[in-house]
């Protein structure tokens, strides 16, 4: 697994109090990410803003084995034939992955053991709300689906990235063979900033004017140019299939 995941953790239930779900990033003291020239970045603040959760549970189990949903969540029984329940968490869901919050509160929720394959989910914002860049957290989740900050060194000046993305797309954390979650087991869905700057060479398109620093702040738009074309795409892309499922065990 890679480090510095950002992570939408379920942990599984075989009776007794049942699976807990958390938000978190697996090195919330100091995160790391790099470009794919080599810099370096520490994640200092990750909000994202969700819609459609939708998890099918394992065979064998069913809605009477899901507790505490949120009031507007939602349980049925899957496909014809399909022998699963559905979970849908409607949203949308707002989430500081850097301490673990999320708003409304899904601490409560339980899911049962068993094998998962994948969770769906919908990346979207509210394209007729524009924040002002110095919002409080809330609001700017309202505008954007991402909110992204971290700091770098270039040419021995700390700088800020800041990234705020809109999004209007599906997406999954997925384990291809399923991961077999048991009593005590925390299912881990995994967001993994390595893949964000994957073929964008920021010190070099920063070197080269490609990028531009405002004030010692990074903010990749439109406007980035030659190694660095169409940078928003990328980061867009490589964050809409950064997505694992795995598990731990408390």
């Amino acid at each position: 697994m890679l480090l510095s995941a950002t992570t939408l953790a379920f942990t599984a239930c075989e009776g007794g109090e049942g699976a807990s779900l958390r938000f978190s990033v697996d090195e919330p003291q100091a995160p790391t990410f790099h470009s794919s020239d080599g810099v370096t970045f520490t994640l200092t603040e990750a909000l994202l803003r969700l819609e459609d959760i939708h998890l099918r549970l394992p065979q064998g189990s069913g809605c009477s084995d899901v507790r505490g949903l949120p009031p507007d969540a939602t349980c049925s029984r899957g496909d014809s034939g399909s022998g699963s329940s559905d979970v849908l968490l409607p949203g949308p869901i707002f989430v500081d992955l850097m301490t673990g919050t999320t708003t409304p509160d899904l601490s409560s929720l339980r899911l049962p053991s068993g094998t998962y394959k994948a969770i769906d989910f919908r990346l979207e914002d509210n394209p007729l709300m524009d924040a002002k860049r110095d919002a409080p957290s809330e609001e700017l989740l309202m505008s954007y689906s991402l909110v992204v900050k971290a700091t770098f060194t270039q040419e021995d000046t700390v700088n800020t990235l800041d990234l705020r993305l809109h999004f209007s797309e599906d997406a999954r954390f997925e384990s291809t063979p399923g991961i077999a979650v048991g009593s005590g087991d925390e299912m881990l869905a995994l967001l993994q900033p390595q893949a964000w700057l994957e073929g964008l060479p920021v010190g070099r398109c920063l070197q080269k004017g490609d990028l531009r620093l405002t004030e010692n702040v990074l903010s990749i738009d439109d406007q980035a140019s030659g190694e660095c074309t169409g940078a928003v795409n990328t980061l867009k892309r490589n964050i809409k299939y950064s997505g694992d499922l795995r598990k731990v065990r408390e």
